[in-house]
């Protein structure tokens, strides 16, 4: 075990502002287990002083927050040339800009938890976004080298993400395969509609429609991880015309449960305003899933705390 300085990434903080040292220790000790973390500043640059072996590095450049690794000797910061090994381009997941994106580095944040939950030895985990918006979750599970579905109830969410791949295959020269069709009957308003997208063996789909019928969009699969980054009830409203999706949810979580496989995870982010942590909890656990300990609250803004919650089945 060696002593390592973690490089924290300024652009972090544009994911989790003046709560970035929290957040970020608790992403690393959800990977790597429990430890004291030392904070140190060297002129503008901060890091996160932590004791790993050195086969962990590649793992801990995955971090959301981590920009490099640097071995310490004495007073020295001794700069580590290891790579993080992510399929495809940078750019795949920060390159493109749609209005409502979740942040690329909070996003890498829950998929980073959710796989600290599965049993070790998980091969091939898939992933599915049931609230997907336009489909940063599942650009980093391609990422990841992981295959995922997303649902997503805006019917200009499809356009939108088409539009940045085929400019993203078109720079990078990339080989690929885009699919569109319907599932069950064809219609004008996009219901059921969907796009899959296959580059250097991982695809991806996202289908319009309604994440209460997941199952029924979905069919038989399984998924060992469902992820999402919640509407924060500002400027979204939900079907009852309330800023609180709790009643939302509700109805989802029955389709979601079947979705999940028995040692499977939800992790979801959310405003804590509204919906409240303990309602939240109360809502999963009245069907059948547990909440883990696991949280990571920042502020996002005057009206958005922003929070992590994490659920297993009972």
């Amino acid at each position: 075990m060696k002593n390592f300085a973690l490089l924290i990434n300024p652009q972090a903080n544009g994911a989790y502002f003046k709560d970035t040292l929290l957040v970020a220790s608790a992403e690393f000790q959800a990977v790597f287990g429990e430890q004291t973390l030392e904070h140190r500043v060297i002129g503008n640059l901060q890091f996160l002083v932590a004791s790993l072996d050195e086969s962990l590095l590649t793992q801990v450049l995955r971090l959301s927050f981590v920009l490099g690794v640097f071995e310490i000797d004495g007073d020295q910061f001794i700069p580590i040339d290891v790579a993080s090994k992510y399929n495809l381009h940078e750019d795949f997941v920060f390159g493109s800009k749609y209005r409502g994106k979740t942040n690329e580095h909070l996003t890498q944040l829950l998929l980073n938890v959710g796989l600290s939950y599965l049993p070790k030895g998980t091969e091939q985990p898939t992933l599915l976004d049931p609230m997907c918006g336009r489909g940063t979750t599942m650009l980093w599970a391609m990422r990841y080298g992981l295959s995922a579905k997303g649902i997503e109830q805006d019917v200009k969410a499809i356009e939108d993400l088409r539009q940045g791949l085929k400019k993203w295959t078109k720079l990078h020269r990339q080989r690929h395969k885009m699919m569109e069709g319907f599932i069950g009957k064809a219609n004008k308003k996009g219901l059921g509609k969907f796009l899959e997208f296959t580059v250097e063996e991982q695809n991806f789909r996202i289908i319009n429609g309604d994440s209460r019928e997941a199952a029924t969009l979905i069919k038989s699969e399984k998924f060992d991880l469902i992820i999402s980054d919640l509407p924060y009830g500002v400027q979204h409203f939900t079907t009852d015309k309330t800023r609180n999706p709790i009643s939302v949810l509700a109805e989802c979580i029955a389709d979601w449960k079947k979705l999940l496989k028995k040692d499977g995870v939800i992790v979801l982010a959310f405003n804590s305003y509204i919906p409240k942590r303990t309602d939240l909890i109360e809502c999963f656990e009245n069907n059948g899933l547990i909440a883990q300990s696991f949280t990571a609250p920042h502020r996002m803004s005057e009206s958005i705390v922003r929070d992590i919650i994490v659920f297993k089945h009972a």
